[in-house]
């Protein structure tokens, strides 16, 4: 009985740790297209504000978050 219930309990953490493993995969493929798609409007409003005579506004490019940065926000959550 207590065998049959430790199978359990580590196959739903095996589940478990499966899901959240691939809902961070695929929040970091989002998080790459959003930061990339950012970056390329900044540049197209940067070419048409330049076209229109305007001074063109300057968008700091985003970057995906180093694993240094990482490392601070959950030493920081901790």
């Amino acid at each position: 009985m207590l065998e049959t219930r430790v199978t359990d309990i580590e196959d739903t953490h095996s589940e478990s740790l499966y899901q959240l493993t691939r809902s961070s995969a695929g929040c970091r493929i989002e998080t790459g297209q959003l930061i990339d798609g950012v970056n390329q409007m900044s540049r197209g409003m940067e070419l048409i504000m330049e076209r229109l005579g305007i001074p063109p506004l300057q968008f700091t490019p985003l970057a995906r978050a180093t694993e240094a940065e990482i490392d601070a926000a959950l030493d920081a959550d901790c």
